[in-house]
This record gives C-alpha cells, sequence and structure tokens, in this order.
C-alpha cells in the first residue's frame, strides 16, 4: 500500500479494514501490484479526487477491491483483475482455477492446498 500512495492514501489504515492489509494468499500481491499502478493512472487521467479503497480480500476464490469515488474505467480495471485471480492460485501465483476445497471455494493450487 506504501507503494501506490495515489490509490491508498499516505496511511495510516486504522480504523478502516485496509488496517489488515490485503486479506488474500501471496499469490495475489504481484495481481494486486499491477491493478494499483492501474488504478493510479486512471486516478491521474481521470482526476479522481474522492477515490479510496475500502476492503482488499478473497471471497468465493475470487478477489474483492471494494471502493468508493470510482468510475467505469476503475471498475472495470477492478473486474479484470478479479477474472484474473479466478486463475491465478492465490497462494503461488502459478496457474489454476477455482474449484471446492472441503466446502470452500478457492483457487488454490494442489500444491497449496
Amino acid at each position: 500500500m506504501h507503494a501506490f500512495p495515489a490509490v491508498y492514501g499516505p496511511g495510516p489504515w486504522t480504523g478502516t479494514l485496509l488496517e489488515y492489509g490485503f486479506l488474500c494468499g501471496p499469490g495475489w500481491y504481484p495481481l494486486i501490484d499491477r491493478l494499483s499502478a492501474d488504478l493510479a493512472e486512471i486516478i491521474r487521467q481521470d482526476g479522481l479526487r474522492r477515490f479510496r479503497p475500502v476492503q482488499v480480500k478473497e471471497k468465493f476464490g475470487s478477489l474483492r477491491f471494494y471502493i468508493r469515488g470510482g468510475n467505469e474505467r476503475a471498475l472495470d480495471r477492478i473486474a479484470q483483475a478479479a477474472q484474473e485471480a479466478e486463475t491465478t492460485c492465490e497462494g503461488c501465483g502459478r496457474a489454476s482455477h477455482i474449484h471446492i476445497v472441503d466446502a470452500w471455494l478457492t483457487t488454490l493450487c494442489p500444491g497449496c492446498q
């Protein structure tokens, strides 16, 4: 979050759900870095002064990146990242897919389960 102050603000993030960081596995961190870089550019180009992420997490085997103050371009890029997450192991970043493990939807590959 420190690498993208245009997206996440300067911190501290206490009092928000971001104080817990990204609630997903490290396999998605590169994906979130690319998303954050693209969002920073959208914020700059479109002048989104009120843009703020609310929470970044895994849910039902996909990435959830909840925001306030975005626009259609930001939402489209977030949807694209969510689709990418659905084919990326949350644990290691290798190719995977959503499947059920112990009644949970997950994108963990067999090696990370």
